[in-house]
């Protein structure tokens, strides 16, 4: 009888289902709107769909050459008191999981960049650590010279060192808008440091294009694929025109990408990039093993906080998800807070193992290979780069393209529309602009500005700003911290409820959660079915300043006039919860509503204003 059933469930099988099928299917469940209103747009100019098939698939697949499954557990080392407490920290790491001495050294980008000056820092920073077994990743900035030359100095054996000690000018002069000298200089050091490493070190790459300027300067990822691609060509024609085939001058460079908090459109960002220069160095004559690619990914910092920090260990961990399924060679998790103390570094080095051994991503060759929405992706991506690449290459190249600002204006755009829809809430950022923990310790965290002492620069530009999307929402907390700090109680907004609690709490509840955002602390009033209850409540609780009515339409329609003018006064100004429509609107301010807060509201430029008016921008930290 079993074998009979199980015979039977074998010949079992899902109807044949068409494309026409599930359109319908879906039309009915959404009551006649078009299955094309489930369609998103992304900062990319890419619409996604809700649903993919056989007919996305991608016609780059072979062109993505990632061969392997497991990656190198990196972390950037920051800055601290001494080489000899680096030291330290590095040998305990080694032994804790890290597998790569990965941080910046003079001159850079990075504002907390190591300055190894000489042979002596060298030494102490790495005594005792041998460097056989573990790579060395050193971001150089604009030149990798004084790094190597420290390097050649301090006696250390080189034969067996594996990994990048890597300059980008280009990528310096996009970050802090100058170069201390030509770039035909800088490219005739590249070219000595790899005849240098060709007979010391013939296991390194020396030249490292970074795409962190750009992206943290709010880029899609159309931009930064074809930034990054354009620089590269940059250096590879610089090297071409100092001797060295494609082969070499190609498999001399490696790559970095930081990747954002869009899972799918970040990993398939990775693998777009493989495609991208797989075809540049072909087009130049590159054999297959020039075409791969080295890839080194980071965590975003666009997208961290200093609000409710925790909530970046997710951010990071779903970010090194992307990178990981995208093919990185080597993955940097940042830790969660601003001045990694030791928990928060080992939090970020463990969150490498639990995508290792037990998530097991390091089992899988290209897990994301074969998926229709990911291959289609990865398809728009390259393609749309590639446009774009041909672009910047029609202004005259990367160069020409920051000179003229045409890179930064592009790159403005779209920061902008980042900015608008993390304002807007739109885009939610978990415990900064929604779901505010008003209990948590402040701790202000001051921006660091670039220095560069020469005022004589060769090459200037418009350097390219960096920023984190919280940072709006995070001085508005600041701002009211101070203010609870010096007045020696927080700012607050009263909540007037109108009706039966299950009429008014879903407005209640929102209108707390905006104000929260913004570090005002709600004052929510009882259940009011009477105006008279109103008069009597606030004129018992001595109500002043902001207030902000809540209740359902219905309610709205018998009780939100005499709840106006109930607590209309010179020293209160009104909020409603909701969005009437105009003419409704205009009744309701000339009764003595200032302003009304809702789903479309920008949050951001609301609290502002109500920060402006009760003072608390007179309290900057």
């Amino acid at each position: 009888m079993k074998m009979s059933r199980l015979k039977e469930m074998k010949n079992n099988s899902f109807p044949k289902v068409t494309m026409d099928d599930w359109v319908n299917a879906a039309e009915k469940a959404l009551k006649g709107k078009p299955v094309s209103k489930l369609n998103t747009a992304t900062y990319e100019g890419i619409t996604r769909k809700p649903v993919y098939t056989e007919d996305d698939k991608n016609n780059h697949t072979s062109k993505q050459l990632i061969d392997k499954s497991d990656w190198k557990v990196s972390q950037q080392l920051y800055a601290s008191t001494s080489f000899e407490e680096m030291n330290a920290q590095l040998k305990q790491e080694l032994e804790s999981g890290l597998q790569s001495i990965y941080f910046s050294t003079y001159p850079s980008m990075e504002s907390h960049a190591l300055l190894i000056k000489n042979q002596t820092d060298l030494k102490a920073l790495l005594k005792d650590i041998s460097l056989n077994d573990v790579a060395l990743q050193i971001h150089a900035g604009a030149s990798a010279t004084t790094f190597i030359n420290a390097l050649i100095d301090s006696g250390m054996e080189t034969k067996n060192l594996q990994g990048i000690i890597g300059a980008d000018p280009v990528g310096e002069l996009a970050a802090t808008g100058k170069l201390k000298q030509p770039l035909e200089q800088y490219y005739d050091e590249m070219k000595s440091n790899i005849e240098w490493k060709e007979n010391n070190a013939p296991h390194l790459k020396t030249v490292w294009v970074q795409s962190n300027a750009y992206h943290n300067g709010g880029a899609n990822a159309v931009q930064e694929l074809a930034v990054v691609m354009a620089t590269a060509v940059e250096y590879l024609q610089a090297l071409l025109n100092r001797g060295l085939s494609i082969d070499e001058a190609s498999q001399e460079i490696a790559f970095t990408f930081p990747v954002g908090s869009d899972f799918f459109m970040e990993l398939s960002k990775l693998r777009a990039a493989r495609v991208l220069w797989a075809n540049i160095v072909e087009a130049y004559g590159g054999d297959e093993k020039a075409q791969k690619m080295t890839v080194h990914a980071t965590t975003s910092m666009l997208t961290k906080s200093n609000l409710d920090p925790y909530v970046n260990m997710l951010r990071s961990t779903t970010e090194a998800f992307s990178a990981a399924i995208g093919g990185a060679d080597s993955i940097h998790v940042d830790s969660y807070q601003q001045g990694a103390d030791a928990f928060s570094r080992r939090i970020a080095r463990n969150t490498h193992y639990i995508l290792k051994e037990e998530s097991f991503l390091n089992k899988v060759v290209d897990p994301a290979a074969g998926s229709y929405y990911v291959e289609k992706l990865t398809n728009q991506l390259a393609d749309e780069a590639w446009k774009l690449f041909q672009g910047l290459d029609k202004l005259g190249g990367i160069v020409e393209a920051l000179r003229t600002n045409f890179l930064q204006d592009s790159l403005d755009e779209v920061k902008e529309k980042r900015l608008k829809d993390v304002q807007s809430r739109r885009k939610v950022l978990v415990g900064t602009n929604m779901y505010a923990n008003l209990q948590e310790e402040l701790k202000w965290q001051i921006g660091t500005k670039r220095v560069d002492d020469n005022e004589y620069a060769p090459i200037k530009v418009q350097a390219i700003q960096p920023l984190r999307l919280s940072e709006v929402f995070e001085i508005l907390r600041y701002q009211a911290k101070v203010y609870q700090e010096k007045q020696g109680t927080s700012p607050k907004i009263t909540l007037i409820n109108l009706g039966l609690l299950p009429s008014h709490k879903p407005r209640t509840d929102f209108a707390s959660g905006f104000f929260q955002v913004g570090g005002l602390q709600p004052i929510v009033s009882p259940s009011f079915e009477e105006a008279k209850e109103i008069v009597k409540w606030v004129s018992d609780q001595n109500i002043t300043g902001f207030v902000c009515i809540c209740g359902s339409d219905d309610t709205y329609e018998e009780l939100l006039n005499a709840a106006v003018m109930a607590v209309n006064s010179p020293i209160r100004k009104i909020l409603v919860a909701g969005f009437p429509e105009a003419a409704r609107q205009k009744e309701l301010q000339g009764i003595g509503v200032s302003d009304f807060i809702h789903m479309r509201s920008n949050c951001y430029e609301q609290l502002e204003k109500i920060h402006q008016e009760m003072g608390l921008t007179d309290y900057e930290a």
